[in-house]
């Protein structure tokens, strides 16, 4: 609400607007470029579509964000967070299971939102500038599933990176095969708990003695 100011002889001055802050019109203007992503895919993100949707000119979305480059750069890193809100499963399950959960989360959240997926993981992903905040972003939800898979084998050496990766390709691959449609069984969910069972037995054949 807002209220009229008054001068010191007690006229009243034009009422003043609350400022948003900073942070909120940055989140506005990336629910925003989220609900274009998810409704028209990487291609119909623009600087003119995102201020459409979000009701303000232009001009707002690139002083947030410099330019559509630096919008889609917030958006991947925006994408990331949602993964690895996806992969956090609880800490008290035994290494399998934890693994195993992460797994069909990042399945899940991945079919639940293929455009966001397809914006980190395409040709041309943000995440793939050296050194950029979204590469680094995606290299620590990558260190999560490392982590998850060292536990599994046990193994304080430099394993778990390849195996981590190994499993990586293994998910993305099921992940990518399944949103284009083109897998060749009955059930893409009875496949990738087959997968599963098959990553499980190989990090466990890796564990010492």
């Amino acid at each position: 609400m807002t209220r009229a100011r008054r001068t010191r002889d007690g006229a009243a001055e034009a009422p003043t607007r609350r400022r948003t802050a900073s942070d909120q019109v940055s989140a506005a203007l990336l629910q925003a470029a989220e609900t274009v992503l998810d409704r028209d895919g990487t291609g119909g993100v623009t600087v003119r579509a995102v201020a459409r949707e979000a009701q303000v000119a232009p001009m707002g979305v690139y002083n947030r964000f410099a330019n559509k480059d630096g919008l889609l750069a917030a958006l991947a890193i925006r994408a990331f967070d949602g993964l690895a809100a996806a992969i956090d499963v609880p800490t008290d399950l035994t290494p399998v299971e934890r693994l195993r959960r992460a797994c069909r989360g990042y399945r899940d959240h991945a079919l639940a939102h293929p455009a966001r997926y397809s914006l980190i993981f395409s040709a041309g992903t943000p995440a793939a500038e050296p050194s950029s905040p979204v590469m680094v972003r995606g290299h620590e939800v990558f260190l999560v599933l490392v982590g998850m898979v060292g536990d599994v084998i046990g193994s304080a050496t430099r394993e778990p990176l390849e195996a981590g990766q190994a499993v990586w390709n293994a998910v993305h691959g099921a992940v990518t095969i399944e949103l284009a449609g083109i897998g060749q069984t009955s059930s893409a969910a009875d496949s990738y708990e087959h997968m599963l069972d098959l990553i499980v037995d190989g990090l466990r054949s890796q564990s010492p003695a």
